[in-house]
């Protein structure tokens, strides 16, 4: 009998990381026509593009072709890079063909805090009402989450691809448990600042957790 309560307990607990895995990238995406496409930025260690900030950028472009927006909005300070995420992905995607005039740079953020809040600054700044936002599949629950909180009227949307889930995002999606723990103060302040105030800071501050 306490072989197979163990057994069974042992079978519980291997369950319950599987079964956060699979909650966590199986949240809600929906792209459709919008105002803005905003892309959330990554850590550019050496001023590279990270495969993963990569596939945001790749998923963007494609969106931006396939449906009707009149802006792509890049967000991202000098988190671990000399300049910008935001400009260091304009250079990738002004390679790959994309109109110059039709991106917007955020440079200041530094967390995915930073990101929402700033972009909705410049949502309202521009007098865009709608957005779809992409990032990765392990980031999803967290963006809306802070979108919700935030009050930001927008579409979530990453590229779903499991070859990259598994090779690339598979410690990141539990390190997300950690990353929201760290968001929850900085959107405390988010929510009691004085809207469209902007947040972020130089080089050198604290890092981006996601």
């Amino acid at each position: 009998m306490w072989e197979m309560l163990l057994l069974g307990l042992g079978c519980t607990a291997a369950a319950v990381p599987l079964l956060y895995f699979v909650w966590m990238h199986t949240s809600q995406r929906r792209k459709r026509d919008a105002d803005a496409l905003i892309v959330l930025g990554y850590r550019c260690d050496g001023n590279r593009i990270h495969p993963l900030l990569q596939e945001r950028l790749d998923i963007a472009m494609r969106l931006f072709r396939e449906n009707r927006y009149r802006y792509m909005i890049l967000s991202g300070g000098a988190v671990k890079s000399e300049i910008t995420e935001a400009d260091i992905m304009r250079e990738y995607l002004l390679k790959q063909g994309m109109d110059d005039d039709c991106l917007l740079l955020e440079t200041q953020s530094r967390n995915t805090v930073h990101n929402m809040v700033n972009c909705k600054a410049l949502l309202q700044e521009h007098g865009l009402d709608s957005c779809v936002l992409i990032s990765n599949s392990f980031h999803l629950r967290r963006m809306g989450y802070i979108m919700k909180s935030l009050q930001i009227p927008a579409s979530l949307y990453a590229s779903r691809n499991w070859n990259s889930i598994v090779k690339l995002q598979w410690k990141l999606t539990f390190q997300e448990i950690r990353a929201f723990r760290l968001t929850l103060p900085w959107l405390e302040q988010a929510i009691h600042m004085n809207s469209p105030q902007t947040m972020g800071s130089k080089k050198g501050a604290a890092s981006r957790e996601a």
